[in-house]
């Protein structure tokens, strides 16, 4: 059985949580020798992905990240409180439209990604990328 890391942020309502989120996590990846090329498409997924969840939450609301690495993938969960989209009747985004250009961008990056509506409210996004590493990581 390969080593497991988990992260998990809680983090308030605000974009420069963003920019934080991004960074912990490439750091992270970084420690693990995971490829920088990778690390990109993780934290570009990560921002939209966040982008969305500071959109869509409620007001003074929080939203979580949780990132698990393990030897070949790395998984991150987005969770918030808020409306959220609804994909069912998603329209063709206009340019400006944020969310479904972000989950376009998420699915383009990512591996695998679900999205799921939460009861009473909010969304959780899951994306799953597969790592690539500059050397074994793992002895």
């Amino acid at each position: 059985m390969g080593m497991e890391v988990r992260l998990s942020l809680s983090l308030p309502r605000d974009r420069t949580t963003v920019p934080l989120t991004r960074r912990v996590l490439d750091a992270a990846l970084a420690v693990f020798s995971v490829t920088k090329d990778c690390r990109d498409d993780i934290g570009l997924a990560v921002g939209e992905a966040c982008a969305n969840a500071v959109q869509h939450a409620g007001m003074g609301s929080d939203y979580e990240v949780t990132v698990t690495i393990q030897e070949d993938r790395c998984i991150i969960d987005v969770v918030d409180d808020g409306t959220g989209l609804d994909t069912a009747e998603m329209p063709e985004p206009e340019p400006d439209a944020e969310s479904g250009r972000g989950l376009r961008i998420i699915h383009a990056l990512a591996d695998m990604v679900e999205l799921h509506r939460r009861q009473p409210r909010g969304m959780a996004l899951r994306i799953v990328k597969l790592l690539t590493r500059n050397t074994p990581a793992f002895p």
